[in-house]
């Protein structure tokens, strides 16, 4: 069993407590906002990456009802909570790992706070992935905790269960971006909310797709085979 392994299938144990935890959060909504607004007029194609319990694309759909949403995670309690949450948009259990394996393309992806579940390896190959299946100036929204990279590893939760954490530098993934051929457009740091689990430094960034993205064929395929 593998680390993402071993975080979904905790958040499938717990996942109506993860689900009423964060059920009221607004502290991101600002920067969900900015996403909408940056997305192509009409009938924008989202994938919501690490979609949990539904709660971004239910509030993306708020303010854009004419997006045609997917949202993607590896716990199915989480994914089906989201099914309940939003019965006009599509999701599926799926590894964020294997975005190729959709067989789709989008206008905009948003990955709120999945990249915790990532080593910085696999955040480096998913960056590289979504520029393959995000259009020409498409959106791409990140959000992670910011920390020392020695301090990942399993952590128990507040009902002793284990998940699997990873801490990011920030240099690491504004330098993955610009490589792979996405200009940021903004990037924000915060608090963590005071009902985390453990108090971090968020890191928000949003950025674009240039015309022309040179890809990283060797950190893709480090993605695909991660699964």
């Amino acid at each position: 069993m593998d680390h993402c392994e071993i975080s979904a299938n905790t958040f499938h144990r717990r996942a109506a407590l993860y689900r009423d935890k964060f059920a009221g959060l607004t502290l991101y909504d600002d920067s969900y906002r900015e996403f909408c607004r940056l997305l192509r007029p009409g009938r924008a194609r989202v994938l919501d990456v690490a979609c949990g319990p539904g709660n971004v694309t239910r509030f993306l759909r708020s303010q854009r009802p004419d997006l045609d949403s997917l949202g993607i995670d590896l716990a199915p309690r989480l994914v089906e909570f989201a099914r309940e949450a939003v019965p006009s948009a599509q999701f599926a259990v799926h590894d964020c790992r294997c975005l190729a394996d959709l067989h789709r393309q989008f206008d905009g992806i948003i990955c709120a706070f999945g990249l915790p579940y990532l080593s910085g390896e696999e955040v480096s190959a998913f960056i590289q992935a979504a520029a393959q299946v995000l259009e020409s100036d498409g959106i791409l929204y990140l959000s992670t905790m910011l920390g020392r990279a020695q301090d990942s590893g399993l952590q128990k939760t507040s009902t002793g269960d284990e998940v699997y954490v990873f801490y990011h530098n920030e240099s690491h993934i504004l330098s993955q971006l610009e490589a792979t051929g996405f200009s940021v457009i903004s990037q924000k740091k915060m608090a963590s909310p005071t009902n985390a689990s453990k108090r971090t430094t968020d890191l928000i960034v949003v950025a674009q797709k240039r015309n022309s993205a040179p890809l990283n064929h060797s950190a893709i395929s480090v993605l695909t085979s991660g699964s």
